[in-house]
């Protein structure tokens, strides 16, 4: 398993996340199960999990913390253009991140899907693969 940086677990220990504390801690444990090298790590405004700890690491996910009502979770997703799931779709709001493809928002209080840990695999995989860096 990936790990969150220390920076990271250090701002969402701040009494502000504390309502999307354990449900991020439930995301991110699923996305950062694709590799031991894989590295979650606090970017401004969202979490961004890459394929290892180097700066130029190819993103695979990124993670909004929305506290706006509803207070969500915007996980997205590096994935084939032609990736379909049930859950999966374009972004929900005006969100531009070069190389993610897929969306899923998580609310408070709802449960994540189980199919995150394998949609992170897949988004791992093809940030690896030379077409996801392209």
């Amino acid at each position: 398993m990936g790990v969150l940086t220390q920076r990271a677990r250090d701002k969402l220990s701040m009494p502000h996340w504390k309502s999307l504390r354990d449900l991020f801690v439930q995301v991110s444990e699923a996305v950062l199960e694709t590799s031991s090298d894989a590295q979650g790590d606090w970017a401004g405004n969202y979490v961004k999990f890459t394929t290892g700890p180097h700066p130029t690491s190819a993103a695979y996910a990124v993670v909004w913390l929305k506290m706006s009502a509803p207070r969500r979770l915007i996980v997205g997703l590096t994935l084939p253009e032609d990736f379909e799931a049930a859950g999966l779709g374009p972004p929900p709001e005006p969100i531009f991140y070069q190389g993610l493809t897929k969306f899923v928002v998580i609310e408070e209080g709802q449960a994540f899907p189980k199919e995150l840990a394998g949609w992170a695999r897949r988004a791992y995989e093809e940030a690896l693969s030379a077409d996801g860096l392209k």
